[in-house]
């Protein structure tokens, strides 16, 4: 009887092991870095930036940015691409799965950020209106029933009258290609008030640290400088633009 029920231990760990690694390939890893705009044009040549993609994103919030600081972001791409995007980014290790069921484009991701692991959950839907709204209202609208329900998961009490598109921005993109760090990528958000500059790669779970070491080789070896706010562009980005409008 005991080594029965030594078996049936093995093999429960066993497979809560396996469910907990295949939790972890499902949510994608990238390393990102946040380069100097002003250096753009030194950087194209420098590292041999190709394609580029031209689009705009807008963002929506309230004046205060209540939602961003609930961690929550409400995003609209048109241009190369065309979705809604419905995103959670936990503030503690709160942790959500796909409210969809498996019927739309669901995302788990892992940034890594100056050393720093950000965690995000998001639901994508393709985009096909004329205009981007400018109301929290008229963008409820058009959001799917999975992103609907992911923000309810959220517990984030929005109060979508006071939600407003607050944000358009630019965004110009390359693709890079390097060895041994393959296929990068290079962003640029521009505002009337602002711009940055992103540098980033998607790599494996294990190799995320050395990946930011290999990253930061390639940006310092071609001249270039980082920037000495290294944190997610979106939230750069809100906190210029809501500052600029309230000046």
């Amino acid at each position: 009887m005991a080594s029965v029920a030594r078996s049936t231990l093995i093999l429960m760990a066993t497979f809560q092991l396996v469910f907990c690694l295949h939790g972890q390939e499902r949510c994608d890893r990238e390393v990102k870095l946040l380069l100097s705009p002003t250096q753009v044009q030194a950087a194209i040549p420098a590292l041999q930036a190709r394609g580029e993609t031209h689009g705009q994103i807008y963002f929506y919030d309230t004046p205060g940015l209540d939602l961003l600081a609930k961690g929550v972001i409400l995003r609209l791409r048109e241009g190369a691409e065309n979705d809604i995007t419905a995103k959670l980014r936990p503030l503690s290790s709160e942790k959500f799965s796909d409210p969809s069921g498996g019927r739309e484009r669901y995302k788990c991701e892992v940034d890594l950020i100056d050393g720093v692991e950000n965690p995000s959950f998001s639901l994508q839907k393709k985009y096909v209106a004329a205009e981007a709204p400018e109301t929290g209202e008229g963008l409820f609208q058009l959001l799917s029933e999975g992103q609907k329900k992911l923000l309810d998961d959220s517990k984030a009490k929005i109060d979508w009258k006071r939600v407003k598109r607050i944000a358009m921005i630019q965004s110009t993109s390359w693709t890079i290609r390097t060895k041994p760090l393959g296929k990068l990528n290079l962003e640029l958000w521009e505002w009337p008030s602002g711009s940055i500059l992103e540098i980033s790669m998607k790599v494996a779970q294990d190799a995320k640290q050395v990946a930011d070491v290999e990253l930061r080789h390639l940006v310092y070896k071609n001249g270039l400088a980082l920037s000495t706010n290294q944190r997610s562009k979106t939230a750069i980005a809100l906190e210029q633009i809501t500052a600029a409008h309230q000046q």
